[in-house]
């Protein structure tokens, strides 16, 4: 089949919106080569064991976080981690802790400085009484602080399956991470519902989740934002 027979995803005028945004990003970051400071981004995921500690699939990305963590200071770079997320709701049972402050414990346990793991300082300062809730949110607040802070590098650690959509609302706060996966046997996000209705909606309809008048922030946060606290 001649590639020309199939149709494309997006209308070309869309299709190249995307494309000045990857080579905004990638613009952006070569201004940025040379400064040694690394932000590490690790994405939380919900709900939480026993609603305080992580489960197996974000211990993982905790895990890859901390691995490259001690890889850059090896090298001689200043690192910082953000793990982004604010106390969650899951099918009608509330987190006792921000998911936050739940994997900030679990890194400085395994031997981060505290003073270079961040989490509710962060989501308190982007996003406010909003709070840090889906991947729109985590990239938005990661890519102000990459801005805000001065850092050369910036690093995402997600699941397989939510990569490329995080990729994307990343370029549309204008950065370009390195990203790292951490696999579980068993993971939340559904690779045919990433692929299918998740990354087109991201694509065509909300890319960044930001706005005020956002439909699909406004399901999120009424999804998984606790009723109390």
């Amino acid at each position: 089949m001649d590639e020309r027979d199939t149709a494309p995803l997006l209308p070309p005028a869309a299709a190249e919106r995307w494309r000045e945004r990857l080579s905004a990003a990638q613009a952006f970051m070569r201004t940025r080569d040379h400064l040694p400071g690394v932000l590490i981004e690790v994405a939380a995921q919900h709900p939480l064991d026993d609603g305080a500690t992580p489960g197996e699939e974000f211990t993982a990305r905790l895990r890859r976080g901390h691995e490259l963590f001690q890889e850059y200071l090896k090298a001689g770079r200043p690192v910082e981690i953000y793990v982004p997320g604010s106390r969650h709701r899951h099918l009608g049972v509330e987190d006792r802790n921000s998911l936050s402050r739940a994997g900030g414990d679990f890194l400085e346990k395994l031997g981060v400085p505290p003073a270079a793991v961040h989490g509710d300082d962060l989501n308190e300062r982007y996003k406010g009484d909003a709070g840090v809730y889906g991947s729109a949110d985590e990239c938005f607040v990661a890519a102000s602080y990459f801005k805000d802070g001065g850092f050369g590098t910036l690093v995402s650690v997600c699941s397989p399956a939510q990569m490329m959509r995080k990729t994307l609302h990343y370029l549309q706060f204008g950065v370009h991470p390195l990203n790292h996966t951490a696999p579980t046997p068993e993971g939340h996000h559904d690779f045919l519902h990433e692929l299918l209705v998740a990354v087109p909606d991201v694509l065509g309809t909300d890319d960044t989740l930001q706005a005020a008048d956002s439909d699909g922030a406004e399901r999120l946060r009424a999804d998984r934002r606790p009723a109390t606290g």
